[in-house]
Protein backbone atom coordinates (compact mmCIF):
# COMPACT_ATOMS: atom_id res chain seq x y z
CA UNK A 1 0.00 0.00 0.00
CA UNK A 2 1.40 3.39 -1.03
CA UNK A 3 -0.97 5.98 0.45
CA UNK A 4 -4.59 6.03 1.58
CA UNK A 5 -6.87 8.66 0.06
CA UNK A 6 -9.84 10.30 1.80
CA UNK A 7 -12.44 12.57 0.15
CA UNK A 8 -13.75 15.06 2.67
CA UNK A 9 -15.10 18.47 3.61
CA UNK A 10 -14.05 18.68 7.28
CA UNK A 11 -16.66 21.34 7.81
CA UNK A 12 -15.55 21.39 10.60
CA UNK A 13 -13.10 18.65 11.57
CA UNK A 14 -14.60 16.67 14.48
CA UNK A 15 -13.80 13.71 16.71
CA UNK A 16 -15.29 11.21 14.26
CA UNK A 17 -12.89 12.42 11.58
CA UNK A 18 -9.99 12.19 14.03
CA UNK A 19 -10.95 8.63 14.95
CA UNK A 20 -11.04 7.64 11.28
CA UNK A 21 -7.57 9.07 10.55
CA UNK A 22 -6.10 7.51 13.67
CA UNK A 23 -7.62 4.13 12.85
CA UNK A 24 -6.34 4.20 9.27
CA UNK A 25 -2.86 5.14 10.42
CA UNK A 26 -2.81 2.37 13.01
CA UNK A 27 -4.16 -0.29 10.66
CA UNK A 28 -2.26 0.49 7.47
CA UNK A 29 0.81 2.50 8.52
CA UNK A 30 0.57 4.50 5.29
CA UNK A 31 0.52 8.22 4.45
CA UNK A 32 -2.95 9.80 4.45
CA UNK A 33 -3.85 12.07 1.53
CA UNK A 34 -7.06 14.12 1.70
CA UNK A 35 -9.02 15.60 -1.20
CA UNK A 36 -10.93 18.36 0.59
CA UNK A 37 -13.50 20.89 -0.57
CA UNK A 38 -12.28 24.47 -0.68
CA UNK A 39 -14.17 27.48 0.61
CA UNK A 40 -17.51 26.23 -0.73
CA UNK A 41 -19.04 22.86 0.03
CA UNK A 42 -21.49 20.42 -1.50
CA UNK A 43 -24.60 21.98 0.03
CA UNK A 44 -23.82 25.20 -1.84
CA UNK A 45 -22.81 27.07 1.30
CA UNK A 46 -19.58 28.72 2.30
CA UNK A 47 -17.55 26.47 4.58
CA UNK A 48 -17.56 27.24 8.29
CA UNK A 49 -13.85 28.07 8.11
CA UNK A 50 -11.36 29.00 5.38
CA UNK A 51 -9.93 26.09 3.41
CA UNK A 52 -6.45 26.72 4.78
CA UNK A 53 -7.75 26.59 8.36
CA UNK A 54 -9.62 23.36 7.71
CA UNK A 55 -6.59 21.89 5.98
CA UNK A 56 -4.51 22.82 9.00
CA UNK A 57 -7.01 21.06 11.25
CA UNK A 58 -6.61 17.90 9.20
CA UNK A 59 -2.82 18.01 9.21
CA UNK A 60 -2.69 18.70 12.93
CA UNK A 61 -4.89 15.66 13.49
CA UNK A 62 -3.11 13.11 11.31
CA UNK A 63 -3.34 13.90 7.60
CA UNK A 64 -0.05 14.04 5.68
CA UNK A 65 -1.27 16.00 2.67
CA UNK A 66 -4.44 17.97 1.93
CA UNK A 67 -5.34 18.73 -1.69
CA UNK A 68 -8.17 21.02 -2.75
CA UNK A 69 -11.11 19.51 -4.61
CA UNK A 70 -11.95 22.26 -7.15
CA UNK A 71 -15.23 24.09 -6.63
CA UNK A 72 -17.11 22.70 -9.69
CA UNK A 73 -16.81 19.23 -8.18
CA UNK A 74 -16.97 20.28 -4.52
CA UNK A 75 -20.40 21.87 -5.03
CA UNK A 76 -21.79 19.24 -7.40
CA UNK A 77 -24.12 16.27 -6.97
CA UNK A 78 -22.94 13.20 -5.08
CA UNK A 79 -22.01 11.54 -8.39
CA UNK A 80 -19.80 14.41 -9.60
CA UNK A 81 -18.41 15.11 -6.12
CA UNK A 82 -17.31 11.49 -5.87
CA UNK A 83 -15.93 11.35 -9.41
CA UNK A 84 -13.93 14.54 -8.90
CA UNK A 85 -12.45 13.37 -5.61
CA UNK A 86 -11.57 9.92 -6.90
CA UNK A 87 -9.94 11.33 -10.06
CA UNK A 88 -7.95 13.89 -8.04
CA UNK A 89 -6.56 11.30 -5.65
CA UNK A 90 -5.76 8.85 -8.45
CA UNK A 91 -3.93 11.57 -10.37
CA UNK A 92 -1.38 11.95 -7.57
CA UNK A 93 0.18 8.64 -8.56
CA UNK A 94 0.77 7.77 -4.90
CA UNK A 95 -2.73 6.92 -3.63
CA UNK A 96 -3.37 3.20 -3.97
CA UNK A 97 -6.45 2.86 -1.76
CA UNK A 98 -9.51 4.96 -0.96
CA UNK A 99 -11.07 4.97 2.51
CA UNK A 100 -14.54 6.27 3.25
CA UNK A 101 -17.19 6.13 5.95
CA UNK A 102 -20.61 4.54 5.51
CA UNK A 103 -23.61 3.63 7.59
CA UNK A 104 -23.34 0.13 6.13
CA UNK A 105 -19.75 -0.52 7.18
CA UNK A 106 -19.25 -3.35 4.64
CA UNK A 107 -17.84 -3.06 1.14
CA UNK A 108 -19.67 -6.00 -0.48
CA UNK A 109 -23.22 -4.53 -0.34
CA UNK A 110 -21.90 -1.16 -1.49
CA UNK A 111 -20.10 -2.81 -4.41
CA UNK A 112 -23.27 -4.64 -5.37
CA UNK A 113 -25.18 -1.37 -5.47
CA UNK A 114 -22.44 0.39 -7.46
CA UNK A 115 -22.33 -2.39 -10.04
CA UNK A 116 -26.11 -2.30 -10.39
CA UNK A 117 -26.11 1.45 -10.97
CA UNK A 118 -23.79 0.88 -13.93
CA UNK A 119 -25.96 -1.81 -15.49
CA UNK A 120 -28.12 -1.23 -18.60
CA UNK A 121 -30.97 -3.01 -16.81
CA UNK A 122 -31.05 -0.34 -14.12
CA UNK A 123 -30.97 2.45 -16.69
CA UNK A 124 -34.07 0.99 -18.33
CA UNK A 125 -35.85 0.52 -15.00
CA UNK A 126 -34.96 4.05 -13.87
CA UNK A 127 -36.38 5.51 -17.09
CA UNK A 128 -39.58 3.58 -16.55
CA UNK A 129 -39.92 4.76 -12.95
CA UNK A 130 -39.25 8.39 -13.86
CA UNK A 131 -41.97 8.24 -16.50
CA UNK A 132 -44.34 7.61 -13.61
CA UNK A 133 -43.62 11.11 -12.33
CA UNK A 134 -41.94 10.24 -9.01
CA UNK A 135 -38.83 12.11 -7.75
CA UNK A 136 -35.43 10.94 -8.96
CA UNK A 137 -34.23 9.61 -5.59
CA UNK A 138 -37.34 7.49 -5.11
CA UNK A 139 -37.24 6.32 -8.73
CA UNK A 140 -33.60 5.25 -8.42
CA UNK A 141 -34.27 3.34 -5.20
CA UNK A 142 -37.19 1.50 -6.76
CA UNK A 143 -35.16 0.73 -9.88
CA UNK A 144 -32.29 -0.53 -7.74
CA UNK A 145 -34.66 -2.81 -5.83
CA UNK A 146 -35.98 -4.25 -9.09
CA UNK A 147 -32.53 -5.27 -10.36
CA UNK A 148 -31.03 -6.30 -6.99
CA UNK A 149 -33.07 -6.62 -3.78
CA UNK A 150 -34.76 -4.46 -1.15
CA UNK A 151 -31.80 -4.56 1.25
CA UNK A 152 -29.45 -3.23 -1.43
CA UNK A 153 -31.94 -0.56 -2.43
CA UNK A 154 -32.27 0.64 1.17
CA UNK A 155 -28.58 1.53 1.16
CA UNK A 156 -29.36 4.68 -0.83
CA UNK A 157 -31.56 6.00 1.97
CA UNK A 158 -28.44 6.99 3.95
CA UNK A 159 -26.17 9.88 2.89
CA UNK A 160 -22.80 8.31 3.64
CA UNK A 161 -23.83 5.08 1.91
CA UNK A 162 -24.82 7.11 -1.14
CA UNK A 163 -21.38 8.73 -1.32
CA UNK A 164 -19.65 5.40 -0.69
CA UNK A 165 -21.54 3.81 -3.58
CA UNK A 166 -20.65 6.75 -5.83
CA UNK A 167 -16.95 6.47 -4.90
CA UNK A 168 -16.93 2.80 -5.93
CA UNK A 169 -18.94 3.57 -9.03
CA UNK A 170 -16.42 6.27 -10.03
CA UNK A 171 -13.52 3.87 -9.59
CA UNK A 172 -15.23 1.39 -11.90
CA UNK A 173 -16.30 3.98 -14.48
CA UNK A 174 -12.85 5.55 -14.65
CA UNK A 175 -11.18 2.15 -14.85
CA UNK A 176 -8.85 2.90 -11.95
CA UNK A 177 -6.60 0.41 -10.21
CA UNK A 178 -7.64 1.75 -6.83
CA UNK A 179 -8.47 -0.40 -3.84
CA UNK A 180 -11.03 0.75 -1.30
CA UNK A 181 -12.25 0.12 2.22
CA UNK A 182 -15.12 1.45 4.29
CA UNK A 183 -15.39 2.33 7.96
CA UNK A 184 -18.73 2.20 9.75
CA UNK A 185 -19.96 5.66 10.71
CA UNK A 186 -20.37 6.08 14.47
CA UNK A 187 -22.07 8.67 16.61
CA UNK A 188 -24.69 11.14 15.43
CA UNK A 189 -26.50 10.73 12.15
CA UNK A 190 -25.34 12.83 9.21
CA UNK A 191 -27.67 15.76 9.92
CA UNK A 192 -28.95 14.91 13.34
CA UNK A 193 -28.17 15.83 16.94
CA UNK A 194 -26.28 13.27 18.90
CA UNK A 195 -25.20 12.18 22.34
CA UNK A 196 -21.68 11.68 23.59
CA UNK A 197 -18.58 13.22 22.10
CA UNK A 198 -19.04 12.37 18.42
CA UNK A 199 -21.49 14.88 16.94
CA UNK A 200 -22.39 15.56 13.32
CA UNK A 201 -20.66 18.34 11.43
CA UNK A 202 -24.04 20.02 10.93
CA UNK A 203 -24.60 20.16 14.69
CA UNK A 204 -21.16 21.68 15.19
CA UNK A 205 -21.84 24.28 12.49
CA UNK A 206 -25.02 25.22 14.33
CA UNK A 207 -23.11 25.56 17.57
CA UNK A 208 -20.48 27.76 15.96
CA UNK A 209 -23.13 29.93 14.31
CA UNK A 210 -24.78 30.42 17.70
CA UNK A 211 -21.48 31.37 19.31
CA UNK A 212 -21.36 28.19 21.39
CA UNK A 213 -18.21 26.27 22.21
CA UNK A 214 -17.35 23.05 20.39
CA UNK A 215 -14.92 21.98 23.11
CA UNK A 216 -15.26 18.28 23.74
CA UNK A 217 -16.67 17.69 20.27
CA UNK A 218 -13.58 18.63 18.22
CA UNK A 219 -9.97 17.55 18.80
CA UNK A 220 -8.08 20.17 20.80
CA UNK A 221 -5.57 20.51 17.96
CA UNK A 222 -8.38 21.31 15.49
CA UNK A 223 -10.22 23.61 17.89
CA UNK A 224 -7.03 25.60 18.43
CA UNK A 225 -7.09 26.68 14.77
CA UNK A 226 -10.10 28.88 15.60
CA UNK A 227 -8.10 30.75 18.26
Amino acid sequence: MNAVGIICEYNPFHLGHARMLKGLRRQYDAPLVCAMSGNFVQRGDAAVAHKHARGEMAVRCGADLVLELPTPWAMASAERFAAGGVALLASTGVVSHLAFGSECGETEPLERAAEALLSPALTAELKRELEGGIPFAAARQRALASVTDEATARLVESPNNILAIEYIRAIYELGLDLGFMTIRREGAEHDGPGEGSIRSASELRSRLAAGKSCAGFMPDAALAVFD
